[in-house]
């Protein structure tokens, strides 16, 4: 289902939900919850992986794709450090068949976004553990550069 669709039916049952007096919300239907059954069966567990810094980030899902032998290596190195400041540098993790990409800041090590990578939005949110109206990040949908129409990630974003 397209997140375009899918906002506004949450809206509408969110809406239902206040209208009724009911709080509660099935977690087995819906396992981007955040609830702890929901993390067990999650590929990777986003939402904690919010607001923490980049080797937080590496200790919690592992070594990054990139090696410091690479051209665009784990960290940049003294050259590179000067030509961009550190910013906007990523990693690249596999986690559980997932692919996440975190970018961040090398010199303040401070990860500005994750990417999980995928074409299949619900799916993503499930894999990721992910809920479209958490309080504490945004999710939202990156645009295939050839097709608009077509997804290739899911990008969350610290909320402020």
């Amino acid at each position: 289902m397209r997140l375009a669709r899918l906002l506004p039916v949450v809206l509408l049952l969110s809406g239902l939900g206040a209208c009724t007096g009911s709080q509660s919300v099935s977690e087995s239907g819906n396992p981007a919850t955040g609830s702890a059954e929901a993390s067990r069966t999650a590929a990777v567990d986003m939402p904690s992986l919010v607001g923490r810094n980049i080797d937080q980030v590496r200790r919690a899902l592992g070594a990054p794709r990139e090696t410091k032998d690479q051209k665009i290596g784990l960290d940049p190195t003294a050259e590179q450090m000067k030509a961009t400041k550190g910013e906007d540098w990523i990693n690249t993790f596999e986690r559980n068949g997932t692919t996440v990409v975190a970018t961040f800041n090398a010199r303040t090590r401070k990860v500005r976004d994750f990417v999980v990578v995928g074409a299949d939005e619900d799916e993503l949110l499930r894999k990721a553990n992910l809920s479209l109206t958490a309080p504490d990040y945004m999710v939202l949908p990156v645009a295939n550069p050839q097709n608009n129409r077509e997804i290739i990630g899911m990008r969350v974003v610290a909320r402020r």
